[in-house]
């Protein structure tokens, strides 16, 4: 995947080797490998694990006889529309205050290169895996198309987070473009809160979330977030949760307080 990012890079920034060097090695570059090997040595068995579990618990599925009887490519492409719609609430719920926090480490990438594909907390990968395998398996798609949409999916994804400008044009009403995908990964501003699909627009134009006015040249990241603080980003869902329960906690107080006053 590398390699075939250096060739894109290398043929958009054609006569400019400082593009290329700013695009290859961004800020980022530092804590996209942290997350990517804390991924690889610490997560990637838990989710294999946990990916066991979820399909021997859920067996068959409530459409998996009918499924089965489908032409092999009309099964993998709704496998891999219906996957797209449940990731497109399924992220929209990330950016909710309950799972936000556990979400800020992918969009406080100010760079965002295909490297972002990586860039996830623990915590987010283990909600993304209940919810889009849970809602697969519990329809009843075959392990052998869900495989192959994971692929297409990560792949996909790896592609809307290059650094291009590209926004398809009448097609970015079909499928989500780079340029589309990087305006939901703006610091502020219209982008934000928009484009939750990661292959077809089409769910982003059905709930009017989608917002591609054109190429996406304005500052990304996350107001308050230092994209280059790894451990304070990976704790955040800790510290949130903490301050939640303390001003809970205060207020439930004040509230007895306040009560044995008028008592």
């Amino acid at each position: 995947m590398a390699l075939i990012f250096f060739v894109m890079s290398a043929a958009f920034h054609y006569g400019n080797l400082k593009g290329v060097l700013a695009w290859l090695l961004p800020k980022s570059l530092r804590v996209n490998l942290v997350t990517y090997f804390v991924d690889l040595l610490f997560v990637t068995s838990f989710l294999s694990f946990l990916m066991a579990v979820l399909y021997q618990t859920i067996e068959g599925g409530l459409l998996g006889s009918y499924l089965a009887e489908l032409p092999g490519a009309v099964v993998l492409v709704a496998t891999i529309f219906f996957a797209d719609m449940v990731g497109y609430f399924r992220h929209r719920l990330e950016h909710s205050r309950l799972l936000w926090s556990s979400h800020v480490l992918h969009h406080s990438d100010e760079d965002m290169t295909w490297m972002a594909i990586y860039r996830f907390h623990p915590i987010n990968r283990m909600t993304t895996l209940v919810i889009d395998l849970g809602a697969l398996l519990l329809v009843g798609f075959p392990a052998w198309a869900i495989a192959i949409n994971y692929l297409v999916r990560h792949y996909y994804g790896a592609f809307i987070h290059t650094d291009l400008p590209w926004t398809y044009g009448w097609l970015g009403k079909v499928l989500v473009s780079p340029a589309m995908h990087r305006w939901h990964h703006v610091r502020e501003g219209r982008g934000v809160g928009s484009n939750f699909a990661t292959v077809f627009s089409v769910f982003d134009l059905l709930f009017k979330t989608y917002y591609v006015p054109g190429p996406c040249n304005v500052p990304l990241g996350v107001n308050g977030i230092n994209q280059q603080s790894y451990f304070s980003q990976l704790f955040l869902p800790v510290t949130d949760s903490w301050r939640a329960i303390t001003r809970g906690f205060k207020r439930l107080t004040k509230g007895v307080e306040e009560g044995g006053g008028k008592g």
